[in-house]
């Protein structure tokens, strides 16, 4: 019995040795994120809600992404994006889900994958270097006029 105590005894050593490796590592995620640049730059965001359509219906799954207007090169921060609902409706994020996008100029992007083929429906007609659309976003609720894409 004395040699089944110190087996037990071992495995629990090696256990809480585990779990307190696992606990330093979760810890140094959580805090390391903390002190990441576009945490520490964050800009305050206003919510923005839009709709998108092609031809009449809605496009369901489409990404949406907003780009600033004369961003400046490595800029490090998030785009503003969504993915269109069943209902055509979709909410921006930015640093966390549905908290909306910053206050600015932007060119609106819109992709959306075809299932079968894995490729943009629209065939980069809509990307950010090809869209004409435009949006503002400013202090407040915003409703962006909705989209019609064809």
């Amino acid at each position: 019995m004395g040699g089944f105590l110190k087996q037990q005894s071992g495995v629990r050593k090696r256990l809480f040795a585990a779990l307190a490796i696992v606990s330093i590592g979760l810890g140094g995620a959580c805090s390391s994120s903390i002190n990441t640049p576009e945490f520490k730059n964050r800009k305050p965001t206003h919510p923005v809600k839009g709709k998108v359509q092609v031809a009449g219906k809605p496009a369901a799954g489409a990404f949406v992404l907003l780009v600033p207007k004369n961003e400046p090169e490595g800029s490090p921060d998030p785009r503003p994006r969504a993915t269109v609902q069943a209902d055509g409706s979709f909410t921006l994020s930015t640093y966390g889900e549905n908290d909306g996008a910053p206050v600015g100029e932007y060119t609106v992007a819109v992709s959306w994958e075809d299932p079968e083929s894995k490729s943009d429906r629209f065939n980069g007609r809509y990307n950010a270097a090809n869209s004409r659309m435009s949006a503002a976003v400013k202090a407040g609720t915003n409703e962006l006029p909705p989209i019609e894409l064809k």
